[in-house]
């Protein structure tokens, strides 16, 4: 399907194990629960020489701050990524780790789920404003 890419946050050089700071992190939306898993394994294993973490963050997967700030790569829903950019803003919240925000399958906006993805996204362009 089609992919959009929308970037945020401060971008900047850096390696592996540096993500807990302000736009290091890159999360990519995946549409399902289902997705998120494929996404992950498949990921895990292209990156894994690389020394880039990739984490899921969804409904089934909980994931503690510590793990979700260690990973360099966090694959969420739109539902989940919602929640937790909804609960705080300073520079340590999760959404102001994110650099790069990627949405998969970004044709759904148009479909009943849409404005879950379009309030992320614009919650993400205030933080990066």
């Amino acid at each position: 399907g089609g992919r959009g890419v929308i970037g945020g946050g401060n971008s900047g050089a850096g390696g592996a194990g540096q993500t807990s700071q302000v736009g290091r992190k890159i999360v990519y939306i995946a549409p399902m629960k289902a997705l998120a898993q494929e996404v992950v394994e498949k990921f895990s294993s292209k990156l894994k020489a690389l020394n880039i973490v990739v984490k899921e963050l969804t409904g089934d997967m909980q994931l503690s701050r510590a793990e979700a700030d260690r990973a360099d790569i966090l694959v969420t829903t739109p539902e989940k990524w919602d929640v937790v950019t909804r609960k705080s803003s300073d520079d340590t919240s999760l959404g102001n780790t994110c650099g790069l925000l990627i949405i998969d399958e970004v044709h759904l906006l148009a479909d009943e789920r849409g404005a879950v993805i379009e309030s992320v996204v614009a919650r993400l362009h205030r933080l990066a404003e």
